[in-house]
């Protein structure tokens, strides 16, 4: 979920937490859950510090340590400990409890759209994804402001524990959903290597990934049917310098966000462009989730580029600023 996605959701929390009796009869803890479950809805991205590192260090960390089992206790009561310090007639346990459940919503809710998270770490550095909710859900946003709408009239504690029972109704129509496409394009392609669907804003509409030893193809799935508009064969040219390039620091940190990335070499007169780009985000044949690296003649690992090109001129842009380099 993305960030204004976060905050509604914490206010929505706030709200629901007038089902607590304590809450409700105080406007003290009243005031200190709002912070706490707003706060705590969006304190696992405050890994976004890792920016102040580089890009890279961004990709490789987001989602990472700051959204596994440990950090979410840990987030909570340092969130809760702050706001208990400007609030001490608030009762601790209850402004934790209720930050506690903001900060496990916003990593579960991250757990069920195409990137999902790191969350076994340390004990796995698998990437968990349930590929259920887009990146940015109208329908979890409109539920909430409708929630909102209804405030002076109903007591709030209540029209938020139904607007949450249809969200979680909602997130399971969809799960399940996505479990029987996938079981449904594994029957019909049982030579697959592994299939990923990332959804759309539509209900049952998907994108679809599907890897075989030869090559990717790349469709629409909606309607109970499957339309493929693309396909990419397997062939790695410069193999060398293919793995070469994963010793990049940018390549690194690239591959380390991904299971879906797969390799480019671009030939020039002065050396070569190696792309690794991120097959899960497409638009029509451009991938914009991508790093790139100069290298030189004899392949030397220059400059290099990581992060979403938006636009063909900005990928010009790039392009232009490494090619000068590998030489």
């Amino acid at each position: 979920m993305d960030t204004s996605s976060h905050i509604i959701m914490g206010l929505g929390l706030a709200a629901l937490a007038h089902i607590d009796p304590a809450v409700a009869n105080s406007a003290a803890l009243s005031q200190a859950v709002l912070f706490g479950t707003v706060i705590g809805s969006n304190a696992p991205d405050f890994d976004y510090i890792y920016r102040m590192k580089g890009k890279g260090s961004y990709i490789r960390n987001h989602r990472s340590t700051s959204h596994s089992l440990f950090a979410l206790p840990l987030w909570s009561i340092a969130v809760s400990g702050i706001i208990y310090a400007f609030l001490p007639e608030a009762s601790f346990l209850h402004l934790f409890l209720w930050t506690f459940l903001a900060v496990i919503l916003h990593v579960f809710f991250d757990l069920f759209n195409v990137h999902g998270t790191q969350v076994l770490l340390p004990f796995s550095k698998k990437w968990i994804a349930f590929d259920s909710l887009p990146l940015v859900d109208p329908t979890i946003l409109v539920v909430h402001l409708f929630g909102f709408s209804l405030l002076p009239f109903f007591a709030m504690g209540e029209v938020f524990l139904t607007i949450y029972l249809f969200i979680f109704l909602y997130l399971a129509v969809r799960t399940i959903s996505t479990v029987l496409v996938k079981r449904n394009l594994h029957l019909h392609f049982q030579n697959s290597i592994r299939i990923k669907l990332i959804p759309r804003i539509s209900l049952f509409h998907w994108d679809v990934i599907i890897e075989t030893k030869e090559d990717f193809l790349f469709g629409v799935f909606t309607k109970g049917s499957l339309t493929i508009d693309h396909s990419l064969v397997k062939k790695i040219t410069f193999p060398d310098l293919v793995s070469e390039s994963k010793n990049h620091p940018l390549v690194s940190d690239f591959l380390s966000s991904t299971q879906y990335a797969y390799p480019f070499v671009l030939k020039r007169k002065n050396g070569y462009l190696v792309y690794w780009k991120d097959l899960r985000f497409r638009t029509n044949k451009f991938f914009p989730i991508l790093t790139i690296i100069a290298v030189s003649a004899d392949h030397k690992m220059n400059e290099g580029f990581i992060g979403t090109l938006y636009s063909l001129k900005q990928y010009k842009q790039v392009i232009k600023q490494l090619k000068n380099t590998a030489s």
